[in-house]
């Protein structure tokens, strides 16, 4: 393997049902070709007076207030965002449905908004099949994430139904539980998994050997993908690119370019930067690709295996 547009500001929900590549009038940004158009599979939007998010509670500034889709129109004016998956935001549990039909809503006004990794409580097993044949009517969802369970007999039950909806299995983990997650993928063989955020590294205190020696056995692993984000929040305030270029050179050797994705993480990348600061960001990582390893990687994984 070789390591090596714009949106504009209240565009109609009709034009962005356009195919995507001609929405956008591709140049550069900040030097960096923006010739294809890139799927932000990891975005989340809140409103705090719809449903409650008990994790946000005292969380403070820039989280603790609504971040609706104008914002995130605004944080991508000048990006090449043809489509997102909305990946669920911790909503309180009971109102995971709630939020599915929110979502949906949303995809109507601005139909970039693609597909959705939703919250389901798996842990219910073979009980909640009735609950997941309801959502599935909600044609929006692609994937389940929840917390990480492997220990709970009924978490497993739930995983081993979601290929008859034809859903990934998302996972937010650090590398301390990739071992167990190595133990849980090989029992279905069949399922689709995503790592979120390259199981969250922790960057600020260069620990790239110890979380690049638990990742590397997923290296064969075809139906485990990953997802390019976060980066800028594990990362101390005062990073360098030199400091996140092993890290994605790591996922690149393990996964691939065929099994990775682009994610931005809004609005949670505020924390350490702008969303536009890690698009940036993540272009000049991925400088060294080929061009035909940028296309998989910017939009065409994140079509094929999120079905957007």
């Amino acid at each position: 393997m070789n390591k090596r547009t714009f949106v504009k500001k209240g565009m109609l929900a009709a034009a962005l049902a356009m195919e995507p590549v001609s929405l956008f009038p591709f140049g550069q940004i900040n030097g960096y070709s923006t010739e294809w158009p890139i799927v932000d599979t990891h975005m989340h939007l809140w409103d705090l007076s719809v449903m409650d998010y008990p994790w946000l509670e005292g969380r403070g500034q820039p989280l603790e207030r609504n971040y609706l889709l104008q914002d995130y129109r605004e944080a991508t004016i000048n990006s090449p965002v043809s489509k997102m998956v909305f990946v669920e935001c911790g909503r309180a549990p009971e109102q995971y449905l709630r939020e599915v039909d929110w979502v949906r809503g949303l995809s109507e006004e601005d139909p970039r908004i693609a597909g959705m990794v939703a919250y389901f409580p798996l842990e219910k097993g073979t009980a909640g099949l009735g609950a997941m044949e309801e959502m599935a009517q909600r044609d929006i969802v692609r994937g389940i994430r929840k917390p990480f369970l492997p220990e709970n007999p009924g978490y497993i039950q739930g995983i081993a139904l979601l290929r008859k909806f034809q859903w990934v299995c998302e996972v937010n983990i650090g590398p301390g539980q990739l071992r167990d997650f190595l133990d849980l993928v090989k029992k279905f063989p069949e399922q689709v998994f995503i790592l979120d955020h390259m199981a969250n590294p922790d960057i600020r205190n260069q620990d790239w050997r110890v979380w690049a020696k638990a990742l590397k056995p997923f290296a064969p692993i075809e139906q485990v993908h990953c997802k390019v984000s976060g980066m800028l929040t594990h990362a101390s305030e005062n990073w360098r690119l030199s400091d996140l270029q092993p890290y994605f050179d790591t996922v690149l050797e393990v996964f691939g370019p065929e099994r990775l994705f682009y994610g931005g993480d809004w609005p949670v990348v505020l924390r350490a930067g702008s969303l536009y600061q890690w698009m940036t960001t993540f272009y000049a990582l991925s400088q060294a690709l080929s061009p035909e390893e940028k296309k998989k990687l910017f939009y065409r994984n994140a079509e094929l295996v999120y079905r957007v």
